[in-house]
């Protein structure tokens, strides 16, 4: 044992975080306290305890189903595990308890707090700081329970170095940790790093993470190392992104040829045997097929352009006239109006002949009808003289009004044919026009069509006449060279990196040797027979080895002793582990009776001997259905289960399963 205890380190004398007590309720109120369990530094036994062979029958015969998985994630369910097991079993027990929950002393860092935390995930707990429970039920909380657990994740991750995992960035949590010293049963201790049945490790590298994890926790992984590790990454990947540079620009150009080649031909749908340029004037080409529908293309769009023009001509003069009947309407209407009220004898109407006087003194232009300027049409004259012989302001001159009223009958009859024989003009023009107009858009969809047609030619022959200009040429060359001189450089930068890792890692710190003679001690001190174990962090697969072979069984035991020795190496100042470890249920069956009981045995003499004050820095949890050792059955064994009975449960009842009607 000396052996052993001449590595252990000696910095603290408490766990970073350990367990005093769990009670379980079914409602708030102490009335309703289910069970009571309490922990102690040191080793804690948790027996399932199998009824002798004939005194119990059925579900009761067995040490399984009594509550040893579910005690183990209620503990976890104190630390903040959001785990699939625990959020199941969290579901099953509210539908057994609405109102229950747990209340846990533990102790963070020397501090004790008191947690309450209920099965409903909808109800928020509450934490105290001290173990009084007195009331804590109505007492003010001082704060919530997933404040609490916040807190306590960032303060068991406070110390862990480095913070994220250098390759990946990923950072460093407390569930990745919590994983690790609290195992799940369904990954059966196959491995050291299989922590999750079904769930995994939450890491993104399965492999390459876990061990990183496993030595930031312990304080194994140094800066310098860390560095070495990211710079590493980021010249792989940089090596990785100038060889696929490479790759392209010596691909370019086949690539570049092949897609316009393959662009000419499929525009125009040539044959895939069909040469692309020749120098025979008389051979057929892709070259001389494109620059032929080129030209053809140029021709049709000449066309196009002479209709167009002549369509926006047509339809410009016709237009103009349109705008100049218009107008001819225009005062065609309004005489034929004027002429009509006065053969109504509107006398009212009257009063817009001054207005109609100046309109037809500002009329400029050529009358159509009489082929002659308005200044020389006898009509207009007449119509201005007339107008000008009244004077409304004198009633005298009514007379004269009457008589221009009878005149103006005769007038509106021809005023009226007039502006019917104008508006039939301006209908037949207006179809016109609308004819002239689809007419142009039609010329204009066609000429756009030809235009496409007769540029898409050229651009893809002079596309790749700069391919053939530039390709092989001088500048592409140097591209290239300056691209494999790129890779050499980060080649060789990864290999100086790659070789100073490997120096480093290869230089044991005096903190891993410590742990590898923890390790190689407890192998000898569990068989004295010449066994020895060792110790190496970077090893993927099995960081702790037993020399001796025994198929499962030894390989159960490499994980129970691996985590023995890190608990034990814990109270060291530059490691981060808790010192706490959960183990349920360990594979004790491939183990043997007396193999297992040994490696309990060998903790309860360690701690006694060592620690005989009883100031243990760690806390070891574990569930079993075997029978501990007869020197172990006394304050060891802090609880034990029986499924004889009602009482000797978890929950002091089993719970009743739904009937379920079996589909055929």
């Amino acid at each position: 044992m000396e052996q052993l205890t001449q590595h252990l380190p000696a910095e603290r004398n408490a766990p970073r975080l350990w367990f005093e007590r769990l009670i379980l309720f079914s409602e708030p109120g102490d009335d309703h306290v289910l069970r009571t369990i309490s922990f102690q530094r040191g080793l804690n036994i948790v027996w399932a305890k199998e009824p002798s062979a004939g005194h119990a029958q059925g579900t009761r015969a067995a040490g399984h189903g009594v509550g040893k998985t579910s005690l183990c994630l209620l503990l976890r369910f104190c630390m903040g595990d959001a785990s699939d097991a625990v959020a199941e079993l969290r579901e099953e027990l509210v539908r057994e308890f609405a109102q229950g929950g747990l209340v846990a002393v533990l102790h963070v860092d020397g501090q004790p707090f008191t947690l309450c935390r209920y099965f409903n995930a909808h109800k928020e707990g509450m934490a105290y700081l001290g173990t009084d429970i007195t009331g804590i039920w109505t007492r003010q909380a001082e704060c919530g329970d997933r404040a609490f657990l916040k807190k306590l994740a960032d303060d068991m991750m406070g110390r862990v170095s480095p913070k994220s995992i250098p390759e990946t960035g990923q950072p460093i949590e407390w569930r990745h940790l919590l994983a690790w010293i609290s195992r799940d049963q369904g990954a059966r201790f196959k491995s050291f790093y299989t922590w999750r049945d079904g769930e995994g490790n939450l890491l993104q590298r399965r492999r390459q993470d876990p061990p990183i994890v496993m030595r930031a926790v312990l304080g194994l992984l140094d800066k310098g190392e860390s560095a070495l590790l990211t710079r590493a990454a980021e010249l792989e990947e940089g090596l990785k992104k100038a060889r696929e540079k490479t790759e392209e620009l010596l691909k370019e150009p086949f690539l570049i040829r092949r897609r316009i080649e393959s662009s000419l031909r499929a525009q125009g749908q040539l044959p895939a045997d069909l040469p692309i340029r020749t120098d025979d004037l008389f051979a057929d080409s892709v070259e001389r097929r494109i620059k032929a529908a080129s030209e053809d293309a140029e021709a049709r769009l000449a066309l196009w352009d002479t209709k167009q023009e002549a369509d926006d001509l047509a339809l410009a003069e016709l237009r103009a006239g349109l705008k100049q009947l218009q107008a001819e309407y225009d005062r065609a209407e309004a005489e034929y109006k004027y002429a009509d009220a006065a053969r109504q004898g509107d006398e009212k109407a009257f009063l817009s002949l001054g207005a109609q006087l100046l309109e037809l003194q500002q009329l400029t232009g050529h009358c159509k009808h009489g082929r002659l300027e308005f200044a020389d049409c006898q009509h207009v004259q007449e119509e201005m003289n007339k107008l000008k012989q009244f004077s409304f302001h004198d009633a005298r001159d009514k007379p004269n009004l009457k008589q221009a009223m009878e005149v103006s009958i005769g007038f509106a009859g021809k005023a009226l044919e007039r502006k019917e024989a104008i508006w039939r003009r301006l209908e037949e023009m207006r179809r016109e026009e609308g004819t002239l107009v689809a007419a142009l858009q039609k010329t204009r969809m066609a000429r756009r069509t030809a235009e496409i047609e007769a540029n898409k030619w050229p651009t893809l022959l002079d596309e790749l006449t700069r391919w053939e200009a530039t390709a092989g040429s001088a500048l592409a060359q140097a591209d290239i060279e300056a691209s494999r001189a790129n890779v050499r450089r980060v080649e060789q930068e990864l290999n100086g990196v790659q070789t100073k890792l490997a120096v480093a890692q290869k230089s044991k710190s005096d903190h891993e040797r410590a742990l590898a003679a923890i390790t190689d001690a407890l192998t000898q001190q569990l068989f004295p027979d010449g066994a020895f174990g060792a110790f190496d962090p970077r090893d993927e697969q099995r960081p702790f080895r037993l020399s001796m072979r025994g198929g499962e069984a030894f390989r159960v035991l490499e994980v129970l002793l691996g985590d023995v020795a890190c608990m034990l190496n814990s109270p060291r100042a530059a490691g981060a582990l808790p010192g706490l470890f959960i183990h349920d249920c360990p594979r004790e069956a491939d183990m043997s009776t007396g193999l297992y009981e040994n490696f309990l045995s060998l903790i309860d003499t360690l701690q006694r001997e060592q620690y005989p004050d009883g100031q243990l820095p760690f806390q070891y949890i574990v569930t079993t259905t075997t029978p501990p050792p007869i020197g172990l059955q006394g304050d060891v064994v802090r609880l034990t289960l029986d499924p004889s009975t009602d009482q000797g449960l978890l929950f002091c009842k089993r719970f009743v399963v739904e009937r379920q009607r079996v589909l055929p």
